[in-house]
């Protein structure tokens, strides 16, 4: 007997993996703005509110178009089974500042949870969301500054393996060592999508949970904001 999606869906938890848009939150200098358009403190009949936002602000995706030069997909072209798969949560929290993520370490953390297979989902964990700082000024950010990353060796392994998305609770997945961010120009050719600026990646346990990521259908977009959550078994087998 078929199961119906309610009662696999007791076997889950969602987890948010997404940050609240809002004025302070920290970005680059580019406009954010989410201010009244109606009101009914000034005698209007509903409230409704004007969102100014860049692409690429918060909890968001990159369409391989983010890329210059490589006349990739647009956000809107992109199908929607490539923002949701398997996830392999890497813990990489013992990464430093400006350090990267290689190749061989990913391989050993496969020999630990098991492979990474075609059309899986690879979130980093860095724990950099620490440094998440609401009130935050623009030009003093730490989270902005000296984020680790993935190496773009590493970028081209899970090319191979054949991943579909790559991701991590940094504002890049490339590491501010690195500002011409090669692992972009690795993976978005290719087609492997982009998150960044994920949160709640310690609740991700290293296989088993699932990603859902959905971009705003955007036409041209480069990227979007997108609402990420994690479907979580509840009894996972790796922990």
């Amino acid at each position: 007997m078929k199961q119906s999606i309610a009662k696999v869906m007791e076997e889950y938890d969602v987890v948010d993996l997404t940050h609240t848009l809002e004025e302070q939150m920290p970005r680059p200098q580019v406009p954010y703005g989410h201010v009244p358009w109606k009101s009914e403190a000034v005698g209007d009949r509903f409230n409704t509110y004007m969102l100014v936002v860049f692409e690429h602000t918060g909890t968001h995706v990159d369409a391989p178009i983010h890329l210059a030069g490589i006349h990739g997909a647009t956000i809107d072209k992109v199908m929607l089974d490539r923002w949701m798969g398997p996830i392999n949560c890497l813990d990489m929290t013992h990464k430093g500042e400006r350090e990267f993520v290689i190749r061989a370490e990913i391989q050993d953390w496969e020999k630990r949870f098991g492979v990474i297979e075609e059309g899986d989902i690879v979130l980093l964990n860095f724990g950099w969301e620490r440094n998440w700082r609401v009130p935050s000024g623009i030009e003093k950010q730490p989270y902005l500054k000296n984020n680790p990353g993935l190496h773009p060796d590493a970028a081209l392994y899970l090319a191979e393996r054949g991943v579909k998305l790559v991701g991590g609770d940094i504002p890049t997945i490339d590491s501010d060592a690195e500002p011409d961010e090669p692992s972009h120009s690795v993976l978005l050719p290719r087609g492997i999508l982009i998150l960044e600026n994920a949160s709640n990646l310690d609740r991700v346990p290293p296989k088993g949970a699932y990603l859902i990521a959905l971009p705003l259908k955007i036409g041209e977009g480069t990227g979007s904001p997108t609402r990420a959550i994690a479907l979580v078994p509840k009894n996972p087998t790796h922990k």
